[in-house]
């Protein structure tokens, strides 16, 4: 695999690795939020990969680009669009709609649009923010592990890897 794909490829997998580590903390309530800073990285990654595929001869597109794909990383991708849909609307139903957020006289509460929905103890704060990050790195995930898997696809379409392959 050449460096221009192998680098951007790696740069994916660590950061899906990341975020898969942030996520799994959200479980026992811990909110990592430095978590957030890789945000930026899919905006350099995420164009990347759809310059990558736009690299692809468009007859090979429709016609071979996913025949040659891997079944794992058919199936993983659906898998993770359908985890991060249901991880979104299980996280925005735990968190009633709103934000945990530190109001003022230092009560810890539940807002949403500027109106407080609940107070919460110090454990269900640690937990909404908890859940809170599960949201963000539910879809952080799979739009790293996307990434990742489009640098993979292109590089089996545009590659050495397809000079071995039988064209239709």
């Amino acid at each position: 695999m050449p460096a221009a794909l192998r680098l951007p490829l790696l740069i994916s997998l660590l950061a899906t690795a990341a975020c898969v580590a942030a996520h799994v903390l959200t479980f026992v309530d811990v909110a990592f939020y430095p978590i957030l800073f890789f945000v930026p990285l899919l905006f350099i990654l995420v164009p990347l990969a759809v310059w990558r595929f736009r690299r692809i001869p468009r007859k090979n597109f429709l016609s071979e680009i996913f025949a040659d794909i891997p079944p794992g990383l058919k199936i993983g991708t659906v898998a993770l669009f359908l985890y991060a849909c249901a991880n979104f609307f299980i996280c925005l139903n735990l968190l009633d709609g709103g934000n945990p957020e530190r109001a003022p006289e230092n009560r810890l509460v539940l807002a949403a649009k500027g109106k407080i929905i609940r107070e919460l103890t110090p454990a269900e704060f640690r937990r909404a923010q908890a859940v809170q990050v599960r949201l963000v790195t539910g879809h952080l995930i799979a739009c790293f592990a996307i990434t990742a898997f489009a640098f993979h696809v292109a590089w089996l379409k545009t590659g050495p890897a397809l000079a071995s392959d039988k064209l239709r």
